[in-house]
């Protein structure tokens, strides 16, 4: 064979390349919205404060103390509601 041509290739080489060219597309875009959910689920995840029901802090901030004094209320006017 010279150097100047080209081994012609089957049509069933042809079609398993671009096969696998349409599966490597298929593959990155699955990916790429993988990635995009995860983005957007830790963007839009909540933070929570934890505070231990059973065992009261030593120090508690004023907003923390009226948080709790508003619980409270809130409680006994259900309590009271319910007699």
């Amino acid at each position: 064979m010279s150097p100047g041509r080209r081994r012609r290739r089957s049509w069933k080489q042809t079609l398993c390349d671009w096969g696998t060219v349409l599966f490597l597309c298929l593959l990155a875009g699955v990916a790429a919205v993988g990635v995009r959910v995860l983005i957007e689920s830790v963007g839009e995840a909540q933070y929570e404060r934890y505070e231990p029901v059973d065992v009261p802090p030593q120090s508690v901030s004023p907003r923390h103390e009226r948080e709790r004094e508003e619980y409270e209320r809130r409680d006994r006017a259900v309590l009271e509601k319910e007699k």
